[in-house]
């Protein structure tokens, strides 16, 4: 699958964690609110950690097979939770590249973010031209929190990409991705009340594995 996502992610660095709500973050999709404030999202402390610590081998994980729904979707708004919130959505890349299956991101993305929009229309540009994405599981590492309050928080996600394609209906390869990448996402979520929003996501590139 390609990583055109995560690249445009970087070049939005500057940009991606802005979220732009009211009193109740709005999902991707719904009518805008009429009136807004800008809410900027103060940066979470530095984790310790240098880069991603490989975790579990991916040789057997099927792209195909959605990510397990974690419980902390129903809240409260924790700090655990908003963690596990954020593991959970990265967690649905490679499987909304490898299906189209764009339902439960579309549940949790925010309108004020740049990554999830970008994400969607990259995927439906693959599945449009009858592609699909195999491979690309990602590896999920050290992952740290911060509660802004207000039911807001910044949460940050060491990850290893591993290798991917974009293949045609008819197995034909069409792009092919063979090295191993280290990123770091920084989310800004929301908890409403009811549900999780996620309302912006910067990917920094932390190298190459292979």
């Amino acid at each position: 699958m390609s990583r055109t996502p995560t690249a445009l992610l970087i070049s939005l660095a500057t940009l991606a964690l802005a979220a732009c709500t009211d009193a109740s973050p709005q999902p991707f999709g719904t009518t805008p609110p009429v009136t807004a404030v800008t809410a900027t999202a103060r940066p979470e402390p530095s984790p310790t950690t240098p880069a991603p610590s490989p975790g579990p081998t991916t040789d057997q994980q099927d792209v195909t097979i959605p990510p397990e729904r974690p419980a902390a979707l129903d809240g409260p708004a924790t700090e655990e939770n908003a963690k596990a919130v954020a593991r959970y959505f990265l967690s649905l890349f490679p499987y909304v590249v490898a299906t189209g299956d764009l339902a439960d991101w579309d549940a949790l993305s925010g309108r004020p973010c740049t990554y999830c929009s970008s994400v969607r229309d990259f995927v439906t540009e693959i599945h449009g031209a009858g592609n699909h994405g195999e491979g690309g599981a990602f590896e999920l590492g050290f992952t740290s929190g911060f509660d802004m309050g207000g039911g807001e928080f910044v949460v940050g996600v060491e990850y290893i990409e591993t290798p991917s394609q974009t293949v045609a209906a008819d197995g034909t390869l069409v792009e092919d991705f063979p090295e191993t990448l280290s990123y770091k996402a920084n989310f800004s979520l929301a908890w409403t009340g009811s549900r999780w929003v996620v309302n912006g996501v910067q990917v920094d590139d932390w190298g190459k594995n292979s």
